[in-house]
């Protein structure tokens, strides 16, 4: 009880005036800080490769969920969290602007808490993460999850669409600058109306020797590599190119197996006509067992001033990887 009664007096030290219209006001942060959130609802999930499953985790304790109700009436206790149109913190300031909600990265490498904090203050069930990618990702949603809930509309995720695109945009403002800059911010935009939950990894910039967790290829634009071909060429003569731009190697040796059902990895497909499947692995080689005259067929950036280097010992009449 006593607990109850030093809950009951702090809601009593924040002012109707200090809440009204300001979800960033420090007696309201004060509030929305104190919910912690348990929940759990399933996910669809859209990655570049492979395709894995995750569960969002949200809730509310008794007290929590008391004191919310004391102060922000029946809408925290319903389908979506907050009712404000907008809300800052140190980490994020989000805004609505339209049919969608802007929200606008201020602090990168801040505690994901702080995002989530944010978004349930606009009403929207989002679990944001932060997290180190090669330079040509920054500022992209480089994997994502979407529960649609039953008040979700069809402008807002299309039936049958697994990319869910619509409901998570990730960007840059200005379109196309150069995160770090002053003025450049990275955006995110989910849809006002969206009424489901949503996890997040966007990419930011890595911290010396941080491996970076997107996919993709380092002769992308922005990349280390970037505008050069790559596959099919000697490995000597990639590790040129590396090594004028003061890079190093590792190496990935790809294993084709045909129409082996032993064998799981990441890329399974068969032929539109009826061809046996195939299916490649992709394991780690040490640089002094790999020949200078493989075969590379991918580089991936892996972190600051490293690429692995897909590669076979044979050279094929065409990418395994295609």
């Amino acid at each position: 009880m006593n607990n109850v009664h030093e809950l009951i007096g702090r809601l009593a030290r924040v002012e109707d005036e200090e809440l009204a219209g300001r979800a960033s006001a420090a007696g309201a942060r004060t509030l929305l800080a104190s919910i912690v959130i348990e929940e759990s609802r399933e996910a669809t999930v859209a990655r570049l490769r492979p395709f894995t499953a995750r569960r969002l985790v949200v809730g509310m304790t008794a007290a929590a969920v008391l004191a919310a109700a004391v102060v922000a009436g029946p809408s925290i206790l319903g389908e979506r969290l907050g009712s404000a149109t907008s809300y800052a913190n140190a980490a994020v300031a989000i805004q609505r602007e339209g049919d969608h909600y802007v929200a606008r990265i201020k602090d990168p490498f801040a505690d994901h808490q702080e995002y989530t904090e944010a978004f349930h203050a606009v009403g929207l069930k989002v679990d944001l993460r932060l997290v180190p990618v090669s330079p040509g990702a920054v500022g992209k949603a480089v994997e994502y999850g979407v529960g649609l809930g039953e008040e979700t509309r069809t402008e807002d995720a299309r039936a049958g669409d697994t990319s869910h695109g619509d409901v998570v945009s990730a960007g840059t403002e200005p379109e196309g600058c150069e995160v770090g800059q002053p003025g450049c911010s990275m955006v995110l935009k989910i849809p006002e109306r969206f009424a489901g939950n949503a996890w997040v990894k966007l990419g930011r910039q890595a911290l010396p020797q941080e491996t970076y967790q997107n996919h993709g290829s380092a002769t992308d634009s922005g990349e280390i590599l970037a505008g050069v071909r790559v596959d099919g060429r000697a490995v000597g003569e990639v590790l040129a190119e590396l090594r004028a731009r003061k890079a190093a190697a590792e190496f990935s040796l790809v294993r084709i197996h045909a129409d082996n059902p032993d064998v799981r990895n990441l890329d399974d497909r068969e032929d539109p006509d009826g061809a046996p499947m195939t299916t490649l692995t992709f394991d780690p080689v040490p640089g002094d067992k790999v020949g200078a005259g493989w075969t590379v067929w991918e580089a991936e950036p892996v972190k600051e001033g490293v690429v692995r280097l897909l590669v076979t010992p044979e050279h094929l009449d065409h990418n395994p990887l295609d």
